[in-house]
């Protein structure tokens, strides 16, 4: 019996955490426009990464724009990212990319 109140009170009190993390990500101020960089190999584990990113931007707790750098993705894989709004890029893209951004600041 006493038990079963500290079990309910842990998932009441791992609610309202999760509850208030949501509600601040929300709230957080826009910031300035950033990018994360990352490689996009074949495999499961850039998914992972991707999958992560999407539930952060779900959550507000990021608001910047993911590009992954192609390192050989297959045309499915590519095209699951594509579709959620991630930008795909070859290496030489990205070299162009960095150029660009030293220069403006």
């Amino acid at each position: 019996m006493v038990a079963g109140y500290i079990v309910m009170g842990t998932l009441a009190a791992f609610g309202l955490v999760s509850a208030l993390w949501a509600l601040y990500g929300l709230l957080l101020p826009p910031g300035r426009d950033g990018v994360l960089y990352a490689p996009a190999k074949p495999g499961a584990a850039e998914q992972s990464f991707a999958r992560r990113y999407l539930w952060l931007r779900g959550l507000g707790l990021l608001r910047c724009s993911l590009i992954m750098v192609d390192l050989g993705l297959s045309g499915p894989e590519r095209d699951w990212l594509t579709d959620r709004g991630i930008t795909i890029c070859s290496p030489s893209e990205l070299s162009d990319r960095l150029k660009t951004g030293a220069e403006t600041n």
